[in-house]
């Protein structure tokens, strides 16, 4: 079987060393000298301090850790050894690097599961003699970068130099580097550049402007070589590329806020494995998109961002090593370009003006009416100057000037053949000779720039971005045309005389000059004509049109265009044959871009119908053989132990056992939800990382993480119960089924586990080969298996993939064993010519013996047979995106008979709103049929169901609503529905509150909604509970940082889980669940009195959780019979601690103030019930741990705002003298102390302590202290302490009521 893993001539690549394939034996000596000095050694001798690093065998994790701790690298060590591999693994994750720095891996180190030109440090130097016999030098070859480096060699008394050296000359290698060490012969060497690869330097390639690139190494057909965030950029953006790197420059345009943090940014990525280099901020308003940016193979140019000269950048670190200002050069400079080492440049007197547009878009599209001001003038205001000059960049001296009376317009500045044109839109058109600047002719003819500059009419397409490039060179002429101008114009560059004009059909068409024709987008409706440069008579319409501002670009064997109606369309140039693929498209003003050998499309910043967002990477595939079949033998690894039998882990069908709680995907529970909850407990993760939703049962909840590990933590108390490492990021929960837990991972592995413990069952490669690439900043197979994990009659079922092009992969397997029950590797290739089909873009269901998936945005939904796993679906057509497919990932089955399919879109920022967002829904028919798409609901969010009612989220900033699912059917029974039925309710929560998760329980519905606090750009995430009658908010609980969306989740014992962006989990229930804690907790409280300590610790910490006041005395009262004080450290203070609440009661700061009365203030009775405004209310304990005794009513009411709440306590002083009131208020205040008002304040405020200090009489005995509490949203809190004159506190320790 051959599998292509090579990209150009194998003879001129050089070899680094790898470990034998085998290597069963103990490594000798590693440990002793895997130290920190050995890494920072290895660093500064090879010259690599960032990337990755990849280390081949390895007898513990040291040198691992240290490499991550010296460098900025992701390590990956590979081993052929379990033994090996459980110890790395320990040590790594011990020091907090696994999954996030450091990934290690069992396997073969023959062949190397790495891409091509991949790695950029190898290490293997723990070589003995007798290991060089087993090696592949060709492999290490491959997969190490362009420009990377291997270090090789073993302890003195394993390797001969002798044996290492004739080795290398075996492999062809006669030239490597010596590296001096005291116990080790080590060489290091070299990979050179790759021939025949082409640079992409400027802004349109070269300076002539002719964005085709002569790149002999990127062939179609294509393959995955990286995906790279950011998912989204600041416009307009561009994009150079040279020397194995890739840059781009993001503009001043944010539509939305998740591009602002890209605003200005100048971002430099290692060309072969997307592995940030470095980036700097740019000025506000900076200009990137113009020819301000250069790529050579070490420098980076980039005009001085104060606009004064020319800035030169290490290309590989971003540090300055040289700026360029030239004073005859005066004023602000426009653009730069460089040719065999001279610089030119174009200056002018006027400052272009600094325009920085944030529009924070509501929608997930964005308007060509939102960029920023000069855009609509009728001429840009940036980039035009009068003085051009020649610098050499070498000598360090100017060479000529140039000046020009009227401006020259910098977007039609180009050069080629010896001469520098310049174009005037005032003046005249110039030709000067490069060497000494002399002008070889000048054109004045008002005739050409009046063709040049007419404004077009009856254009189509989008008005592009103005600043674009608006000519080109070619030998025998130039061409000219604007963004939405109305002519294509050819001037002679002999004498700048008039050739040809032709009138354009669309606003944006660009030209481009490949094989002695011109290429321009002017044909009917855009069409791309092949024209003759001389005459401007059409040749050919080469049948496909450029969409938009995205250019038309070239490599020897395509051409490239934003597709119609999306995506990306390549006409081959040899087969003169039009072929799409609707997976990506090309950035805007970029396109395709040719260089390093590769592929570059994207960034963007729009959520076009796509299944790829960000930056994608694209090498040649070559032959490399998609159709693999698997075979046991070659893809199964079995644990040790018996497989039929596991711990036991009891299961029940109230079972929250798989994502979104059943194989169906509903987000239904029949387990009813207390109607009083609180916090329980919250799991804090050691280190933050990106987690999946979880799954629960057996008293265990479980969830993965961009980690790569699976943790299971013990449902009553959060405590971790175990954790399982894998090799790629876990995106998916853990599967539940007959005490067996099965993890989809991005290694490409299926994995069975022992449910109750972790222990390894067996584990299945679905990837066809050992191929590792970056996706998105983590280090995956090229085919994750990303799809979850379907269990259904014993049976399991998994995809992998990412893309049709890379090739699908489904999978049955027998559930207790792992063995192939049937397999799928050809539904990726539907069309083998175009490589387009089903994509593996979201979660499995079954319904009507089948198995539905996502399939991205060609095919969507994919169908098979469950029973043989024959496809059933419709063919990808010609591979155009299906502007009519909701291509989000989620996927579930109502009432068994319609499909519901919609969501995110799998590969994207977590916050994405795909365009359009929506969920619809699909009657299911027979074989391979389904019905027509009925609108169910608009966004990303999705809706969850019973057999009563179905609830969903419409969209962004709407509130949860809910419609009966009798009605939904009877809509959905009629097919091709464009309005869904009126919902039965709308949700009550906050204005523009963002509902993120839904759960439908028997007598509530669960939603937790994002919103952002009053007055504060921080955003927060609170569980709430709603009647399913009526929409009202039966409880609701705010968790401490924001929670992922979908991460909700009920388990069987009633406990609703919330899972955090950052790993954390928070467990709300009842007070069942709470003495179930409380149980635990005093089980730990026997343990002796250390066991005690902790005990009464973690009930401290509950009492920060839980807000619930039966609760908070249910954790009381089991802190003090385990001897514990609570609040003796407030009391000591003179602080008060308990206080008897009621509210929250409406008020409004607009029309009242503080002296509005509710409860009969200031002579109240606590033991009086009152009814305000439609609720019932009473005075209830509460107590707070706080060690300056605030009282959080925001934890107790909420954060709603224009509210109030009182709190009332009684005190025991020692004498009737003159007391202290030290009071704090978040926000305003009243102040009664024994009946009289002693203080108010009537405005906002943060809470502090002691913010205000009373004189008050006390009396001895007791004394009585009201406080109400005015709420204007976000924090809502209050304090009281009392203190003598002096300040010396009261201690209230014994002093204090406990009504």
């Amino acid at each position: 079987m051959k599998q292509n893993r090579s990209t150009g001539s194998p003879a001129r690549w050089i070899l680094l060393s790898l470990l034998a394939p085998a290597l069963l034996l103990p490594f000798k000596g590693y440990s002793a000298v895997a130290s920190g000095d050995l890494a920072k050694s290895l660093v500064r001798t090879s010259g690599k301090n960032t990337g990755i690093c990849s280390i081949l065998g390895c007898d513990d994790g040291n040198l691992a850790v240290e490499m991550a701790h010296v460098g900025s690298f992701l390590v990956h060590v590979q081993d052929p050894r379990q033994s090996a591999v459980d110890t790395i693994r320990k040590i790594v994750d011990a020091e907090g690097f696994y999954g996030t720095q450091v990934v290690v891996e069992k396997g073969a180190l023959k062949p190397l599961p790495y891409a091509d030109n991949m790695i950029d440090l190898v290490l293997a130097i723990n070589l003995r003699d007798g290991d060089l016999k087993e090696i592949y030098p060709k492999e290490i070859l491959r997969v190490l970068c362009p420009g990377g480096t291997a270090v090789l060699g073993g302890p003195k008394d394993s390797l001969s130099a002798k044996v290492l050296k004739n080795w290398l000359k075996e492999a062809g290698i006669d030239k490597s580097s010596n590296i001096k060490d005291e116990d080790r012969i080590l060489v290091m060497i070299h990979k050179p550049p790759l021939e025949g690869v082409d640079d992409w330097s400027h802004w349109e390639h070269s300076p002539d402007n002719n964005p085709a690139s002569t790149d002999a190494v990127i062939k179609a057909p294509y393959m995955t070589q990286w995906f790279g965030k950011p998912y989204y950029i600041a416009m307009p953006a561009i994009t150079t590329a040279a020397g194995g790197r890739v840059f781009i420059a993001m503009g001043h345009i944010a539509h939305h806020q998740r591009e602002e943090l890209w605003l200005n940014t100048l971002l430099a990525e290692n060309g072969y494995n997307g592995s940030l280099l470095w980036k700097r901020k740019l000025p506000d308003g900076y200009l990137a998109h113009r020819s301000a940016f250069i790529a050579t193979d070490d420098k980076f140019y980039l005009i001085d961002p104060i606009g004064t000269g020319c800035l030169v950048l290490n290309a590989q670190t971003g540090e300055e090593v040289d700026r360029i200002s030239i004073a005859e050069a005066n004023g602000e400079w426009k653009w730069i370009a460089l040719q065999d080492g001279i610089l030119y440049a174009l200056a002018g007197k006027q400052r272009d003006p600094a325009e920085t547009t944030i529009v924070r878009s509501p929608y997930t599209s964005w308007s060509w009416g939102e960029l920023s001001r000069g855009y609509y003038e009728k001429r840009v205001p940036w980039g035009f100057g009068e003085t051009l000059v020649a610098y050499d960049t070498r000598g360090k001296k100017l060479l000529w000037t140039h000046k020009e009376e009227q401006p020259i317009d910098s977007r039609a500045m180009t050069m080629g053949g010896g001469h520098l044109f310049f174009y005037g839109p005032d003046s005249r058109i110039g030709c000067l000779d490069i060497k000494h600047g002399e002008v070889v002719w000048i054109n004045e003819d008002p005739k050409i720039r009046a063709l040049i500059e007419e404004e077009g009419r009856g254009l189509s397409s989008t008005p592009g971005f103005k600043t674009t490039c608006m000519c080109i060179y070619t030998p025998d002429a130039l061409y000219y045309q604007g963004q939405t101008l109305m002519n294509v114009v050819a001037v002679s560059t002999k004498d700048g005389s008039l050739m040809w004009h032709r009138k354009k059909t669309s606003s944006n068409p660009n030209i481009l000059y490949a094989d002695g024709k011109l290429l321009v987008g002017i044909g009917p409706e855009g069409s791309t004509l092949m024209v003759d440069p001389l005459t401007g008579e059409t040749i050919k319409d080469l049948g496909f049109a450029k969409r938009s501002c995205a250019r038309l670009t070239a490599t020897p064997d395509s051409f490239f265009v934003r597709g119609m109606p999306e995506g990306l369309t390549r006409y081959d140039r040899n087969l003169k044959k039009v072929f799409y693929n609707g997976a990506f498209r090309p950035s805007c003003n970029d396109g395709v871009i040719g260089a390093n050998g590769l592929l570059y499309l994207g960034p963007w910043a729009c959520d076009c119908n796509l299944s790829l967002m960000g930056r994608v990477a694209l090498c040649s595939a070559g032959d490399f053989q998609f159709d693999v079949k698997a075979t046991e033998s070659d893809r199964l690894e079995v644990g040790n132990g018996d497989l039929s039998r596991v711990a036991h882990f009891e299961m029940d069908d109230n079972d929250w056992s798989v994502y979104r709680g059943n194989n169906h995907h509903s987000a239904s529970t029949k387990v009813a939800i207390a109607e009083q909850a609180s916090n329980i407990w919250e799991f804090v993760p050691e280190r933050q990382f990106s987690p999946s939703a979880a799954t629960a049962a057996g008293g265990l909840l479980f969830l993965g993480g961009d980690d790569g590990k699976v943790r299971a933590l013990d449902a009553t108390t959060g405590t971790m119960a175990w954790t399982f490492l894998t090799g790629g990021p876990v995106t998916q929960p853990p599967t539940l089924w007959n005490g067996r837990a099965y993890i989809g991972s991005g290694d490409g592995y299926i994995y069975a586990l022992e449910a109750a413990t972790g222990r390894l069952l067996w584990r299945f490669r679905a990837a066809p080969v050992e191929r590792r690439i970056m996706v998105y900043g983590s280090l995956c197979s090229t085919w994750p298996v990303n799809s979850g994990i379907l269990v259904e009659d014993g049976v399991v079922y998994a995809a992998a993939g990412i893309i049709d092009y890379d090739g699908t992969y489904l999978y049955a397997l027998d559930a207790v064993t792992g063995e192939i029950i049937w397999q799928n590797h050809s539904s990726g290739h539907l069309d083998k010519e175009l490589r387009k089909g089903v994509s593996a873009q979201g979660i499995l269901t079954s319904a009507g013996a089948r198995l539905w998936m996502p399939g991205g945005n060609i095919i969507s939904p994919a169908v098979y047979d469950l029973k043989t796993g024959e496809y059933l679906g419709k063919g990808p057509g010609n591979g155009a995106p299906d502007m009519n497919a909701c291509r989000g990932e989620e996927i579930g089955i109502f009432r068994d008979k319609f499909i519901i399919l919609g969501g995110r879109l799998r590969y994207s920022a977590s916050e994405n709103v795909v365009d359009p967002g929506r969920f619809d829904g699909h009657a299911i028919g027979s074989g391979k049929d389904f019905g027509p798409a009925s609108l169910v609901a608009k966004g990303k969010i999705p809706p969850a169901w019973n057999d009563q009612r179905m609830a969903f989220a419409d969209g962004l900033y709407t509130k949860m609503a809910c419609c009966s699912a009798d009605t939904l059917e009877r809509y959905l029974s009629q097919g091709d529905g464009k309005i869904p039925p009126e919902p039965l309710w709308r949700a009550v929560t906050p204005k523009e509150a963002d509902t993120i998760a839904i759960v439908v329980a028997p007598n509530v519905v669960l939603s937790i909604y994002d919103s952002l606090l009053p007055r504060q750009l921080v955003t927060v995430s609170t569980v709430a509970a709603f009647s399913p009658d009526d929409g009202t908010v039966v409880w609701q609980n705010q968790l401490a940082s924001p929670a992922m969306p979908g991460g909700l989740l009920v388990d069987r014992d009633g406990r609703v889980i919330a899972v955090h962006e950052n790993g954390a989990v928070t467990c709300i229930a009842g007070n069942d669940a709470l003495k179930a804690y409380l149980d635990s907790v005093a089980g730990i409280a026997q343990k002796g009195d250390q066991g005690r300590e902790k005990a009464i610790a973690l009930l401290n910490e509950s009492l920060k959780q839980v807000n619930t006041l039966d609760g908070r005395d249910l954790l009381i009262a089991r802190m003090e019979e385990l001897g514990g004080k609570p609040g003796e450290v407030a009391e000591a203070k003179g602080c008060i601690t308990r206080w008897k609440i009621i509210g929250p009661v409406p008020w409004d700061y607009g029309r009242n103030n503080v002296d509005k009365v509710f409860v009969d203030e200031p002579d109240v009775d606590i033991t009086k019930t009152y009814t305000i405004d439609g609720q019932t209310l009473k005075w209830r304990n509460y107590f707070t741990v706080h060690p300056d005794g605030m009282v959080d009513l925001a934890r107790v009411y909420g954060m709603d705002e224009n509210l109030a709440a009182y709190a009332y306590a009684e005190v025991e002083l020692p004498n009737d003298q003159k007391y202290l009131l030290k009071i704090g208020s978040n926000d305003g205040c009243k102040v009664w102390f024994n009946g009289e008002e002693v203080f108010r304040f009537d405005a906002g405020r943060a809470w502090g302590s002691d913010q205000n200090t009373i004189d008050v009489m006390g009396k001895k005995g007791v004394n009585k202290i009201l406080m109400k509490i005015t709420q204007m949203g976000s924090a809502w809190a209050l304090s009281a302490r009392i203190t003598y004159p002096n300040s010396k506190p009261v201690d209230l320790t014994h002093a204090q009521s406990r009504f």
